[in-house]
């Protein structure tokens, strides 16, 4: 009976280190490498539903399809500094060195654009991503904070705490932001509200996906699920990523002027 009992319990302690390993990496299944697409780009920006690529080269933003290429371009600008495809209807290129946005449809056609420096209460931006309702995440250099921005009324419609030190790179979905900082990691929500703040990582590159964080740090990927406080390599991937995307369950890795795309399990709640 006691050797029955000890079994048992001895079981059960393997059954949950063995459930506590599982969790530590996540399973990433490659689609067959005849899938890779070859792809000539400076920045590596993303994929829509209907396997349009999304790349920047010499000032450009490039759509490629099976068919064809078009693109969007406005040199007066300057350089482009990120492309947020969170809505493939409303593209957000943002241009740091003239402190502008551009909203494209998904042709590539101009809808409008913010020039935060017409506007009324000026304000310099380092960032821009892509909101809910025709708004935008933006980081107020001047101020030091996070704001949402509605651009069809030029105002800002949430106000967050002002911060320490400057924004080094925005992640977002459509309610909520991460602003990743030299020293502090920060989550708000579109209410204003700081929902977590953790020490800074050198991990660069952040994303979003189902309320798990994404980043490359030594040309590896890692994931930090909202289970988890730790940020995890993710295995079975190549050494040598240079840019990613998420998109409906799918990893695409820009690598060696080739994209070539995965199967992400994410880990159930």
């Amino acid at each position: 009976m006691y050797f029955s009992r000890m079994r048992n319990v001895l079981l059960f302690i393997f059954f949950c280190i063995s459930t506590l390993c599982a969790q530590d990496s996540l399973e990433v299944s490659a689609l067959p490498l005849d899938t890779a697409v070859s792809l000539k780009a400076e920045t590596f920006i993303g994929v829509d539903s209907y396997n349009n690529f999304y790349y920047v080269k010499d000032r450009a933003l490039y759509k490629k399809s099976k068919d064809k290429t078009i693109q969007f371009s406005d040199l007066r600008l300057g350089a482009i500094s990120t492309v947020d495809l969170l809505n493939p209807l409303l593209i957000t290129v943002f241009y740091a060195e003239t402190n502008t946005a551009v909203i494209l449809d998904n042709t590539l056609n101009e809808i409008t654009r913010v020039n935060f420096n017409a506007i009324e209460n000026f304000r310099n931006v380092s960032h821009a991503r892509t909101a809910s309702d025709r708004r935008l995440w933006i980081f107020n250099t001047d101020l030091q904070r996070l704001e949402l921005f509605d651009y069809q009324n030029n105002r800002v419609d949430s106000n967050f705490t002002p911060q320490p030190d400057i924004a080094v790179e925005l992640a977002s979905d459509f309610n909520t932001c991460w602003v990743l900082t030299e020293n502090n990691l920060y989550h708000y929500n579109q209410y204003g509200s700081l929902l977590e703040k953790l020490p800074a990582t050198s991990l660069a590159n952040i994303a979003v996906l189902d309320e798990s964080l994404f980043g490359i740090q030594d040309k590896k990927l890692y994931i930090r699920t909202k289970q988890s406080a730790s940020w995890q390599e993710i295995k079975n991937l190549p050494q040598d990523t240079k840019a990613f995307y998420l998109k409906a369950g799918n990893l695409y890795l820009y690598r060696s002027e080739k994209i070539s795309t995965y199967t992400l399990k994410l880990p159930k709640s």
